[in-house]
């Protein structure tokens, strides 16, 4: 038989274990610490690996701390993924537009940034991971606000959306450097094309170059409000502006006939550029004698009298005789025989601008310079004449060419022997001064247009 203070013993000991267990039980076991440092950095302000294991990838938990860090630093970051509750690199990277435009895409800076010294600057972290929180309307200086929203223009162009929809910087630069040309909506209160329609004026001055309506609306027109609605030409423009006043051109010209009827004007109805035909009319037809519209020809009194209003010295004009004329380079010589003079020009078709004139001598009666159009197409210092010399010739026509007055026939051009100038004395050369002569051997190619004429133009 077992004594009673066995009994006693045994029920003491069974006290004893509850109580270690209860006592067990109520006290907290510690969490176990896991490692934030990888590479010499420390993540802890953007990473904890129970929520990054419990809510991102439950499939790496149980592993290594090491594993799972490299992991988020390898892969999770470039992806933008949360890996801590505090923090959220996309929320950090829409609520600051000024990381977005510093950073780009590229989250691990902005996990650098915060981790260094952006956590002291009371910045939002959280919240707005699928919304870009105050986006730029500004590109290189220049502000859009007012005729641009991010919103707006990727909610309305799916292809600007699909690339930009979470890349304000990209959307903005985008919007600058092609959508203006596209003439693309932006906002809602600003349509470049019923701008433009209802503002002849504007068309004048801007023609089709489309960022100066945006700039104009932006730094300006917007105080008047939103653009009405104005889906075609509002008064297409029948005048044309010299000297700062404007003279009407409405008896003679009228945009869509002249459009129409004109195969050469035709690009300008179809892309309604009201501006550029009226321009296009004075500058060619006016010269050509385009009819512009069904009521008056090109030889009744009030087109001449039009284009003589235009264009008062145009018998005299070197600038009318070159207008219309074009060149392989961006050179234009032009002789007038009866001025004895030459004149050179810079630019284009109807867009030449005068570089120089002087005068010259022409063929004489008995050997006279060809009239028409030529074409350079040689060059030389020098060549003989009898026991003399002419310099630095530039063929033109046959045996017809630019070169210098008659010099000796020294090695070197320094004793004149006939200096005749504004006369037609020649055998059909045009003869110029040393210096204008070596100014058009230095300065103008082969293939330059040379028009010799003899008579006013007409």
């Amino acid at each position: 038989m077992r004594s009673r203070s066995g009994k006693k013993e045994k029920r003491s000991f069974l006290i004893l274990m509850i109580a270690c267990a209860l006592i067990l039980t109520a006290v907290p076991v510690m969490a176990k610490t896991h490692s934030t440092k990888y590479n010499g950095k420390n993540y802890k302000r953007v990473y904890d690996y129970t929520y990054y294991t419990t809510y991102v990838h439950p499939e790496l938990a149980g592993k290594k701390d090491s594993t799972v860090l490299k992991y988020f630093v390898r892969n999770g970051i470039p992806a933008g993924e949360q890996a801590i509750e505090s923090f959220s690199v996309k929320s950090y990277r829409h609520a600051n537009h000024d990381l977005r435009e510093e950073y780009g895409r590229n989250y691990e800076d902005y996990i650098n940034h915060y981790i260094s010294r952006g956590y002291k600057e009371d910045r939002v972290t959280t919240g707005c991971d699928d919304r870009i929180m105050d986006p730029v309307t500004s590109y290189n200086g220049q502000s859009y606000d007012k005729v641009y929203d991010f919103y707006y223009y990727v909610g309305h162009y799916a292809y600007v959306r699909k690339k930009y929809s979470d890349d304000d910087i990209g959307a903005i630069k985008y919007f600058v450097k092609k959508g203006i040309k596209k003439k693309h909506q932006a906002n809602e209160a600003f349509n470049v094309e019923w701008y433009y329609n209802s503002n002849a004026n504007m068309r004048y001055m801007c023609g089709q170059t489309w960022s100066r309506y945006y700039l104009y609306y932006q730094r300006k027109a917007y105080k008047k409000g939103p653009i009405r609605r104005c889906t075609s030409i509002k008064k297409p423009i029948t005048y044309y502006k010299r000297g700062g006043k404007k003279i009407d051109l409405s008896p003679i010209y009228d945009f869509e006939y002249f459009t129409k009827h004109n195969k050469s004007a035709y690009k300008y109805w179809q892309k309604q550029d009201d501006a550029g035909a009226v321009k296009y009319f004075v500058k060619t037809g006016l010269l050509a004698g385009m009819r512009g519209n069904a009521k008056k020809s090109s030889k009744s009194a009030a087109y001449r009298k039009i284009k003589k209003k235009i264009f008062p010295y145009m018998k005299n004009s070197e600038y009318a005789v070159a207008d219309v004329l074009k060149s392989k380079t961006k050179y234009l010589i032009l002789v007038n025989q009866d001025e004895h003079m030459v004149y050179i020009f810079t630019g284009k078709q109807y867009n030449w601008k005068k570089l120089m004139e002087f005068p010259c001598c022409v063929g004489a009666p008995g050997t006279p310079t060809d009239v028409g159009q030529f074409e350079i197409f040689g060059k030389g210092t020098f060549f003989p004449t009898g026991n003399n010399k002419c310099w630095y010739y530039t063929m033109i026509h046959g045996n017809q060419w630019f070169h210098s007055v008659i010099y000796d026939g020294s090695d070197s051009p320094v004793n004149i022997v006939d200096n005749t100038m504004g006369a037609s004395v020649s055998h059909g050369c045009i003869r110029l001064s040393l210096s204008n002569a070596k100014w058009i051997y230095d300065h103008i190619p082969l293939k330059t247009k040379v028009k010799i004429y003899n008579r006013p133009w007409n």
